[in-house]
């Protein structure tokens, strides 16, 4: 998108006038009030003008990773290679696996993998993917999730969460019992908890304990947005929201939090491997109760009775509820995680200050900060891609291996998109802070969005070899333009309805399809039902789930709904999108997995450079 320079002292346009002025590049009106779509819009081919805007095109991120995925021209229409790229042998990873099977078809007498199975890999080019934002080139299937350590640490760590509020069992101790509750109390439960959480019996004799070397990334930690109550505890133990927040941010995280208290309450990995996330719950809640029961030396069966009911239910806070009995059940799972919490641990935002996006980028002269907080966007999208891999890849399907949603976050695609959009915001939206959250209004800026993203995968060839079905484009496209209405209107009910608009409308009268058979049909119930306040049909973007018919199992909605509401926080200038304690406890730094850093984490799992918990090597074999 070229760039255009600012006129000193001209009048803003208006938001109207911004959007009316692109719209007649693209439709043209019949009658006041109604917009038609017209042949004008499609006369012309981008690739036949290519010629005269390739000094442009040269400068994107785009191009300069196609160019470097393809080893060519990223819009030439011809693979002057065809049958020559070696099909299986092209990928070191099909390599490596074909060995492998051979290797273990001999060794158990059974036959295993073999790519001469089905539908064999062909003659096409099997590219590498580059991970955005990194410099790390590797295989396509090192985004499997069984094949990537750092994704199976992502959602164990989310499962392996809980967070237990203190106030109440505090209270109960002092009333029931009256016992003084004092610094030194208090953290002799955190050191005692510690202890527990490993594996280390306190209460009960004999007790068969663990090898502390299985459930190094088992601990606890404080919360509080109280400073003064913060400084009583041992800082070992301490989540500290002013360390590891912006000062924008951190405040009103310590206005929201206040002066309760709360632990968060992280087990072992090997647990969460083991069992599911209700056995997580469960472990906390004994490891808190148990906890108690020795710090304060805790005897008679009423007061244990009530111990344990403050501990485990009173200010209990799981980050998933129970799904469908056919989805399995059990709490702290993906598919019961509401799509505000999926938003919130994702913390790359946490050192950038919270002022509203548009205001930062159109005052923003380099453009610098309203560039790193859409590429915290994108982070929030590898996030949000999680739910699609693990949620409706395994657990709904049964896995069978199909990643595509990695390219949410491979490919410098998305960040040359949102980079594009944060330009045309800067040039043409001075001195506004908000765009208003109406229908109207969004929809305009969705039509922009998704037009031009449409456009541009007709400009490139070699894109649409990257993102090779219907649906891909289709999720992706999306995925930003719900990120981008959101970013402007700090609205995510807004960024959901363009979302769905794109995919049921423009999308399919653009293109006449959009996913596999039946793929708009959820976009299509979506519109309508979004503004709906009805708990199976519509209710704030924020409490929603993958567990409710609606996200029947579809390559549209989920990814772009975390962005989405992600997006409208950095342009709302929130410090959190649904839960102030959920936005704290994954921004814990000594978290096993980086919730700042995803897209590196997962590239280091994808090249085998990540180190995962909840390895056996201690009590297994020596290789």
């Amino acid at each position: 998108m070229a760039k255009k320079k600012k006129k000193a002292g001209a009048k803003p346009a208006s938001l109207e006038e911004v959007a009316e002025g692109y719209r007649d590049q693209l439709f043209h009106k019949v009658t006041e009030g109604t917009v038609i779509s017209t042949e004008l819009a499609y006369q012309y081919d981008p690739l036949k003008l290519k010629d005269q805007f390739m000094p442009v095109e040269r400068q994107r991120e785009m191009y300069k990773a196609l160019h470097t995925l393809f080893e060519g021209e990223p819009m030439d229409t011809v693979d002057k290679q065809s049958y020559r790229h070696g099909g299986v042998q092209q990928s070191r990873s099909k390599r490596m696996w074909v060995e492998w099977g051979k290797k273990i078809a001999i060794e158990r007498g059974i036959p295993q993998y073999n790519r001469e199975m089905g539908i064999p890999l062909g003659q096409r080019y099997y590219e590498p993917v580059l991970v955005s934002n990194t410099d790390y080139i590797v295989d396509y299937d090192d985004f499997s999730v069984y094949n990537n350590c750092a994704i199976q640490q992502m959602m164990d760590d989310m499962r392996k969460t809980v967070i237990m509020g203190l106030d109440v069992p505090h209270r109960v101790i002092q009333l029931r019992l009256g016992k003084e509750i004092s610094p030194e109390s208090m953290n002799l439960y955190m050191e005692t908890i510690q202890h527990v959480l490993a594996g280390g019996a306190v209460v009960q004799e004999h007790m068969a304990e663990t090898h502390p070397g299985l459930v190094t990334d088992a601990y606890a930690k404080i919360i509080t947005g109280n400073p003064d109550l913060r400084d009583q505890f041992d800082r070992r133990w301490v989540l500290n929201i002013d360390k590891e927040f912006h000062p924008t941010r951190a405040e009103p995280l310590n206005e929201m939090i206040g002066n309760r208290l709360f632990n968060t309450i992280r087990t072992h990995t090997l647990r969460v491997r083991m069992t599911n996330g209700a056995a997580v719950i469960r472990s906390a809640a004994i490891a808190v109760t148990m906890s108690f029961v020795a710090a304060y030396k805790l005897t008679g069966e009423s007061v244990l009775s009530d111990i344990s009911f403050a501990t485990r239910h009173a200010q209990a806070i799981h980050m998933g509820l129970a799904t469908w009995l056919s989805r399995t059940n059990a709490p702290n799972e993906p598919g019961g995680i509401p799509i505000g919490y999926w938003s919130d641990m994702c913390c790359a935002e946490k050192e950038m200050p919270n002022t509203p996006w548009l205001k930062v980028v159109s005052i923003d002269r380099d453009m610098q900060l309203g560039k790193d907080l859409t590429q915290a966007v994108l982070e929030s999208a590898a996030v949000g891609a999680q739910i699609d891999a693990v949620w409706y890849g395994i657990y709904m399907s049964g896995g069978v291996g199909f990643p595509a949603f990695a390219y949410l976050y491979l490919g410098n695609i998305l960040d040359d998109w949102l980079n594009r959009f944060t330009e045309l915001c800067y040039y043409n939206f001075e001195g506004h802070e908000r765009v208003p959250d109406t229908w109207d209004c969004a929809k305009g800026f969705g039509e922009i969005a998704a037009l031009y993203l449409m456009e541009t995968y007709e400009k490139y060839p070699t894109l649409q070899e990257l993102h090779w079905g219907g649906a891909i484009r289709c999720f992706i496209t999306s995925a930003i333009s719900n990120s981008f209405a959101s970013l402007l209107t700090g609205d995510s009910l807004m960024g959901m309805m363009v979302q769905n608009y794109v995919v049921s409308l423009l999308m399919k009268e653009g293109w006449l399809r959009t996913g596999f058979g039946g793929q708009e049909v959820q976009a299509h119930a979506g519109l309508p039902y979004g503004p709906s306040l009805r708990i199976e049909e519509g209710g704030l973007p924020e409490l929603r789930g993958a567990n409710y018919p609606m996200f029947s199992y579809t390559a549209t909605h989920t990814p772009g709904y975390v962005t989405g509401t992600y997006a409208a926080m950095i342009g709302r200038g929130s410090s959190w999108c649904a839960s102030p304690l959920v936005k704290v406890a994954f921004a814990d730094p000594d978290s096993t997995f980086d919730f700042k850093n995803v897209r590196l984490c997962i590239a280091k799992g994808a090249a085998k450079e990540y180190e995962p918990a909840g390895e056996r090597d201690l009590i297994r074999p020596a290789r």
